[in-house]
């Protein structure tokens, strides 16, 4: 990565140059007497091991659907339930400073109307990616999703994907932090939200991708309402912040994303013709616009504006080289241009 900065944003927000390991996961996952599943994957890009997901599921259970017991992804945002291997662009969009990630908990789920509709209701509690908590925090989350459009086979592959979330968190007045840094692992966190005490916060997202052949648009907006507890003494009972992004994406050689009714999400591509193989594999380019907005009233973290321009190469369906342009407007601070790049291997 390479970063140039203006000179407000190098004198609060010190940043260079860099490259990292940014993922580095190994997994193992199966099915048991053919109703049982489990995974287990960790991450080793930090020196040591972190447990990503570590689950037991019950499956085809009648009436009821699946039951996800341990560490995994709750159930929101489209973007964060496509796997980080099957993202457009390099990083996730600005929303991601709201949505939860992976805790430990227990989920239940199922897909009706030939897979056609898809719930999802879970418990969690705030482990931050260690597997575990001690303490009264909760989470309660809830998402719906569906494709009225779902034509896989005609000549045009057409998908449009429709999505809504909501997460009640039960935060028993401790400390919340929301906060973002650009389209860019390893810049600075330009924008941040603290609020000492908090009692309780709500996040509500909605979801919009349709695939048209070569040709994809996807979108998600997100709001925060966030209640601090009345200690605080603060002048108002409720404040609200929201981010969103917009994608549009074209694949120049002609495939097109790979939309996962069982995941709701996107999955793995397969180039036409692989590299070495009779072609030069798939290429795709892509261009983002996010925001994150995180001033309410007089509790304020600052807000920012991203817009990144993508090109992707998939060489087969297991290597993907990735180049990322970004400028981060972060609200009266200034600016940043960003340039990056990824060889990815994932099988």
């Amino acid at each position: 990565m390479m970063i140039n900065q203006n000179d407000v944003l190098d004198e609060n927000f010190p940043a260079m140059n860099g490259s990292e390991f940014r993922r580095l996961r190994f997994f193992t996952s199966g099915i048991l007497f053919g109703n049982v599943k489990f995974k287990m994957q960790f991450d080793f890009a930090r020196g040591d091991a972190g447990v990503k997901d570590a689950y037991i599921e019950l499956t085809k259970i009648p009436g009821v659907g699946h039951i996800r017991v341990g560490h995994f992804k709750q159930p929101f945002g489209f973007e964060l339930l496509t796997s980080s291997n099957d993202i457009t662009l390099m990083e996730r969009s600005l929303t991601d400073a709201f949505t939860p990630e992976r805790d430990l908990g227990a989920m239940v789920y199922n897909h009706q109307f030939n897979k056609r509709f898809s719930w999802y209701a879970g418990y969690f509690f705030p482990t931050r990616n260690v597997g575990l908590y001690l303490g009264n925090q909760y989470r309660l989350t809830f998402r719906v999703a569906g494709q009225p459009i779902y034509k896989p086979d005609g000549r045009w592959y057409t998908v449009m994907h429709l999505g809504v979330a909501y997460e009640h968190q039960f935060n028993d007045n401790r400390l919340l932090i929301l906060n973002d840094r650009p389209e860019a692992h390893l810049t600075p966190k330009y924008v941040t939200l603290s609020v000492k005490e908090t009692k309780t916060a709500e996040v509500m997202g909605s979801e919009f991708v349709f695939i048209f052949g070569p040709l994809s648009f996807q979108g998600e907006y997100m709001t925060t309402k966030v209640v601090p507890s009345p200690s605080m003494n603060t002048n108002f009972t409720s404040y609200y912040y929201n981010a969103g992004y917009a994608i549009i994406s074209w694949f120049i050689t002609g495939e097109h994303k790979n939309y996962s009714q069982k995941k709701t999400a996107f999955g793995r591509l397969a180039p036409k013709r692989n590299l070495g193989k009779g072609g030069w594999g798939a290429f795709e380019i892509s261009l983002r616009y996010s925001s994150i907005n995180l001033n309410d009233k007089d509790l304020r973290g600052g807000s920012m504006q991203d817009i990144t321009a993508g090109l992707n190469w998939y060489l087969n369906p297991a290597v993907r080289v990735m180049f990322n342009y970004i400028y981060s407007d972060v609200g009266n601070q200034g600016f940043a241009n960003i340039y990056q790049m990824r060889f990815q291997v994932a099988f």
